[in-house]
């Protein structure tokens, strides 16, 4: 079975998750998996900001130009990670805390705008993480899974609340251990739990600079979700991702 085509990754007739080793060194199988959550579970290679840029230019927000728009998606990062329950919310009430913030710093910040961009959001995220409940539990099945995040401390809540949690050995959120991706040490916990050589685990994550540059300086392979945005080769670099997918489902053992 082929792995839905990604560059050099493949399911073989017996089991195994494979990765075309680079030239001169020999392939071993994936034993072990790491995931990231948001830009990777909830959406296919869009990080958080991507998905709430993109909302801004359809809506067409007044000022919300190229300039001002970085600046209120900083300080929607920051109310939410300020919040004072941010280790116990729900996904609506974290969307809705920070796209009011970011509203709020462009002078939009109308309740029916709020809403309606946070539904948006929302919905889109929900759906993309109930579709993954089968994904989870059929690579669960096969090989040990973790799930690593730069959250705030309630990445545990967000499993739950869509019924992914039992996929995963391990959970480490960022917040609550006090290290962030790129540093490597976020992955120990999840490396530890996993009981698998750091060589042969994979993570997979949206972010070259925070998810594979972790993987890289761990020690770990590397699997890049990019959705429909195109990297140039060799920028930047480093880090460089063993392989990339379109979408995670890619890993789907049960692809034709």
């Amino acid at each position: 079975m082929s792995a839905g085509g990604s560059s050099g990754l493949r399911w073989t007739p017996a089991g195994e998750l494979r990765l075309q080793p680079a030239p001169g060194s020999t392939e071993h199988p994936i034993e072990a998996l790491i995931f990231d959550l948001g830009g990777t579970l909830d959406s296919d290679g869009l990080s958080w900001s991507d998905r709430l840029r993109r909302l801004l230019v359809e809506e067409e927000i007044r000022g919300a130009d190229p300039g001002r728009i970085e600046a209120a998606l900083a300080a929607g990062e920051r109310a939410l990670l300020a919040h004072p329950r941010a280790a116990v919310l729900g996904l609506a009430e974290m969307v809705e805390i920070q796209v009011r913030a970011l509203l709020v710093r462009l002078r939009a910040e109308e309740p029916a705008r709020v809403s309606a961009l946070a539904a948006r959001f929302v919905s889109e995220a929900t759906g993309a993480l109930r579709h993954r409940r089968g994904l989870l539990a059929r690579l669960a099945a096969r090989l040990p899974l973790a799930l690593v995040s730069n959250g705030c401390g309630n990445t545990r809540r967000l499993l739950a609340e869509h019924g992914l949690e039992e996929s995963f050995r391990c959970v480490v959120d960022s917040s609550e251990l006090g290290c962030w991706k790129p540093d490597p040490r976020i992955l120990e916990p999840a490396i530890a739990a996993l009981g698998v050589t750091r060589g042969r685990i994979a993570v997979v994550g949206d972010r070259l600079d925070r998810d594979v540059a972790a993987a890289r300086a761990g020690g770990l392979r590397a699997l890049c979700v990019t959705g429909e945005r195109v990297l140039a080769p060799g920028s930047p670099t480093p880090p460089q991702p063993d392989a990339m997918l379109t979408s995670v489902d890619q890993l789907d053992p049960e692809l034709p």
